[in-house]
């Protein structure tokens, strides 16, 4: 039997043995099967080597180490879209996803080609890490799961989306953002197009949440060192942010909600924004 071929779409960075898990274990799938494109982003501990050396069909573009995540998955879409065209399905997914055997052959029947098909990810706990965000009320959002498949999503997490051909070749990842974010407006960027995004019934694999811990919403840390990590690249840059809203919320949120963050480190209360 004819297998479907989906494109898979990451960047990665000296994690060369989860690099190649994720990889290897996307291959537990009788009806699919994944080629992929990946920006590795100056690597030295051989995940070049290592991405080159299995045999899979992998096309490996070359960072210089400051992309990040952003610049990054902005970099292997624009490639690919150059390079491969006339997949049927691509998918945007992370490397430090070990996803489970099978889920891509029961997830096939469920693909549709005007919707993008989320595929949630849990951490060991069975709890629910990444999914489908909506958005609520202004720029709150709630993040959802394979509970959610009737839910219209405005956007999500691109830990494993699975875009058809038509949406893939009509709408990019804004080079502007420098490390996180870029996954959400790419979604809005959907969603504005009028295409559905849904939500798998299922978890689709096993990613932990990222850790708060010693980053900019680390409350227990000072706050002279929580500004310098917000403004860090893997933080939340004040014009990052101010761009994301402006963009996608419009003028005067950019300007009320961008200084939001600063107030409530400086009063110490609790804050909470996503990033990769």
């Amino acid at each position: 039997m004819k297998k479907t071929r989906i494109l898979a779409i990451f960047t990665c960075y000296n994690r060369k043995k989860l690099t190649q898990k994720s990889i290897d274990s996307l291959q537990q799938n009788d009806q699919v099967a994944f080629d992929f494109v990946v920006v590795d982003d100056g690597s030295t501990d051989g995940t070049e080597e290592m991405l080159k050396s299995l045999p899979y069909q992998i096309d490996v573009v070359k960072g210089d180490g400051g992309l990040f995540w952003n610049r990054g998955m902005h970099r292997a879409i624009q490639y690919t879209k150059e390079h491969y065209p006339a997949y049927d399905w691509y998918m945007l997914m992370n490397d430090d996803t070990m996803f489970f055997p099978g889920v891509f052959d029961r997830m096939l029947p469920a693909l549709r080609q005007n919707e993008v098909k989320v595929g949630a990810i849990c951490g060991e706990s069975g709890e629910l890490s990444y999914g489908g965000i909506k958005y609520v009320r202004g720029i709150r959002y709630r993040k959802m799961g394979p509970e959610a498949t009737e839910v219209h999503f405005d956007t999500f997490n691109a830990n494993c989306a699975l875009i058809p051909q038509e949406i893939f070749g009509r709408v990019g990842i804004d080079p502007y953002y420098q490390h996180s974010i870029g996954d959400f407006d790419y979604g809005l960027q959907i969603s504005r197009l009028g295409y559905d995004i849904r939500v798998f019934g299922e978890y689709v694999g096993e990613c932990n949440d990222n850790t708060l811990k010693k980053t900019w919403q680390d409350e227990t840390l000072p706050r002279m060192e929580r500004l310098k990590l917000k403004e860090s690249r893997k933080g939340l840059p004040f014009w990052d942010w101010f761009h994301f809203l402006k963009k996608n919320f419009g003028l005067p949120t950019a300007i009320l909600r961008s200084v939001t963050p600063y107030v409530r480190i400086l009063l110490g209360t609790k804050t909470r924004y996503s990033g990769k």
